[in-house]
């Protein structure tokens, strides 16, 4: 949509905040860039080891060094993607802090808000069109960063220095939830500038709410959906594609003893100190890698409900206190 085709208040945002919107296109643009050469270079990376005719795990003299080169760069191309997770988890609080306090907060502080509504637009339609720019960039933008993340990230790094699905920052930056986290984020500036019409004051607001919202959401994801249970002897999971919660051993009255338990009192003898305190079978309670779709759409609702709360807190405050 180009600035011609804009009209009304959303031109004006648009107009108002338009080196913001091309600083964070460009950024946007930086991250892709990024992603797409750290995928390339590994690509790379694995074409000049087949070429050497080695593998990781090959033990011929001559392919020492290629192995070597090969993990360094793969090292390499793992920080990229690390620090692209990272630069996803924080995305929503930066849009957020962006809406509560340069868009919205800053207008409300300074009462040039006041020249919108006496150009006949109304304020539930002035706060609309506020929020419509960041929100379209952030259903058209951030899909497209967590594709491109994901395809970067499924490459070398994903297997010779391995990050799980289920880490926080991996969760957090790919599949429906960095959407759902962003509207989040948008939503809580809403009501913050609304609320607290001081620049700086609704952008800590806003920054600390995301954030503490985000960190409660990662603590309650392992019981967002009803985790396996795996009785008996001798049990295993495999790491990349299983999210390990709990393990120990049962007692006869299906009792859990957790391998913290005796970890601290006997790290050489755990397994002897859970059968002395009446431990019959092992147990480990985990996710499988099919439960990845059905915990990110419970946290997306969530998160929806959240920032639909938020909007309705922001759009009640705007018609209390201008009616």
């Amino acid at each position: 949509m180009s600035l011609v085709t804009l009209k009304g208040p959303t031109w004006v945002t648009v107009r108002q905040h338009r080196k913001a919107l091309w600083v964070a296109l460009a950024l946007a643009g930086i991250a892709v860039v990024g992603l797409v050469t750290s995928r390339l270079w590994s690509d790379a990376a694995a074409e000049a080891l087949r070429a050497a005719g080695c593998t990781v795990s090959s033990e011929k003299q001559q392919c020492f060094q290629p192995t070597r080169d090969y993990l360094d760069d793969q090292w390499a191309v793992r920080h990229v993607v690390e620090y692209a997770a990272l630069g996803m988890l924080a995305l929503p609080a930066l849009l957020g802090a962006f809406v509560a306090g340069p868009m919205l907060a800053r207008e409300l502080e300074s009462g040039t808000y006041k020249l919108a509504w006496t150009q006949g637009v109304r304020p539930s339609r002035w706060l609309a069109a506020k929020l419509a720019v960041p929100g379209v960039l952030a259903l058209v933008g951030v899909p497209l960063l967590s594709a491109v993340f994901y395809w970067a990230w499924t490459t070398g790094p994903a297997h010779d220095y391995p990050t799980y699905w289920y880490e926080p920052i991996m969760f957090a930056s790919h599949g429906v939830v960095p959407v759902a986290h962003t509207l989040l984020g948008l939503a809580v500036g809403a009501a913050a500038g609304m609320l607290v019409r001081r620049t700086v004051l609704a952008m800590s607001v806003t920054a600390l709410v995301t954030g503490a919202a985000l960190a409660v959401l990662a603590w309650a994801r392992p019981g967002l959906w009803p985790a396996r249970l795996l009785t008996g002897h001798d049990l295993s999971l495999r790491a990349s594609k299983d999210w390990a919660l709990d393990a120990g051993m049962l007692t006869a009255s299906g009792e859990r003893l957790r391998w913290d338990d005796c970890l601290a009192a006997r790290p050489d003898g755990v397994r002897e100190c859970l059968a002395d305190r009446g431990g019959v079978t092992d147990f480990i309670e985990y996710h499988p890698a099919s439960h990845f779709w059905p915990i990110q759409l419970v946290e997306t609702a969530i998160c929806l409900a959240l920032a639909a709360l938020a909007l309705y807190t922001a759009f009640r405050v705007l018609r209390k206190r201008h009616a």
